[in-house]
């Protein structure tokens, strides 16, 4: 009886250890391209996402029941007067707001209603929007015509309730106006919508609506809604972890404690925003311009927006020297062995130009 002699056990056992090596570096490589595969899918996750957000937001800026334009010029009648404060989260009278950021500030100057925690990036657009978002409630005043201090009668669905206070508007496709709704009676599809004098941080400078309006008329809660880029560097206030970079949200006003920021999407390292100005009155943009140069802001017909995603790990050994141009600004190179990629998109403000 023969058995195996020791270079034949030397042989098979290198041949054996060769076969492992290719298998083990197959193994890694396919791990090598499937975390590689998942990183690339999570920035574009992200990046559609940023954009769609943002997007729903501002197809609704200027929100006026009837989706008319702001602007008096073109024939349509819109008051915010009536409200007592017209500081960056309570002015409806602009449909939409912008903050132009750059490597020494913000241009304007930023608004006090920009929390320092998480602070802005530097660098980075700031965009704000009044707007009426998805599933906010409709009513409608069906019996008689609405004028005055009187309650607001209104048809509502029973299912869905009204947190008071509010701003809202109120539009008949002639007119419209937005006032705080200060309570609510009734019960069922029957309510009434109650606007008082007073109120904080906002309220009505008088208990009667500015206009009177047909049967018919809509009324719709509304928002001011922000967003900017921020990461939190320390722990405290909002930020309860050191996060990496992030699209933000300020949203709603009338939330108890007024509006508090929240993290939306990690990964979300800068913003810039070009606003699309329409100067004879055609309804479309003749010039594309940073925040700092619109001198009218209901004149504002559709905005150009450009993010930048990077993956929120490192990887790899090769440094990212690229740089990266949203709109007309630049950024990087970053050196470091993250993943980026650059997302635009154009968006018109239906409600503002319809």
């Amino acid at each position: 009886m023969t058995g195996f002699t020791l270079v034949e056990l030397m042989v098979s056992m290198t041949l054996s250890l060769i076969l492992l090596a290719g298998a083990l570096s197959i193994l890694y490589s396919s791990k090598l391209t499937s975390s590689e595969n998942e990183r690339v899918a999570r920035m574009q996750e992200a990046g559609r996402t940023a954009l769609e957000l943002i997007r729903q937001d501002a197809r609704a800026s200027g929100y006026a029941g009837c989706a008319r334009p702001h602007n008096a010029s073109y024939g349509f009648t819109y008051n915010t007067t009536g409200l007592n404060n017209n500081t960056l989260l309570w002015d409806f009278s602009k449909p939409m707001f912008g903050f132009d950021g750059t490597s020494s500030g913000w241009n304007p100057a930023l608004d006090p209603a920009i929390p320092a925690s998480p602070a802005p990036a530097s660098g980075s657009d700031i965009m704000v929007v009044r707007t009426a978002r998805t599933g906010s409630p409709i009513f409608r005043a069906p019996a008689s015509g609405v004028s005055g201090s009187a309650a607001i009668a209104v048809q509502a669905d029973p299912n869905v309730s009204l947190v008071t206070p509010a701003p809202m508007i109120i539009s008949d496709c002639k007119s419209a106006e937005v006032f705080i709704a200060t309570g609510v009676t009734g019960t069922g599809s029957s309510l009434q919508i109650l606007h008082a004098a007073g109120g904080t941080p906002a309220g009505n400078t008088s208990s009667s609506l500015t206009n009177s309006y047909q049967i018919g008329a809509l009324l719709q809660p509304v928002q001011t809604v922000i967003y900017y880029i921020a990461s939190c560097t320390a722990i405290g206030g909002p930020c309860t972890a050191i996060t990496p970079p992030a699209l933000w949200q300020i949203a709603p006003t009338d939330q108890p404690g007024g509006a508090q920021p929240q993290e939306l999407i990690q990964g979300v390292e800068a913003m810039q925003i070009k606003y699309g100005v329409d100067t004879d009155g055609d309804f479309l943009a003749n010039s594309y311009v940073t925040a700092d140069l619109v001198a009218d802001w209901t004149r504002v017909v559709s905005i150009n927006l450009a993010i930048l995603i990077r993956s929120v790990d490192q990887t790899g050994v090769d440094k990212d020297t690229r740089t990266y141009t949203l709109l007309d600004k630049s950024y990087g190179p970053f050196n470091d062995r993250r993943t980026r990629s650059v997302y635009t998109t154009t968006i018109s403000l239906r409600n503002d130009t319809t």
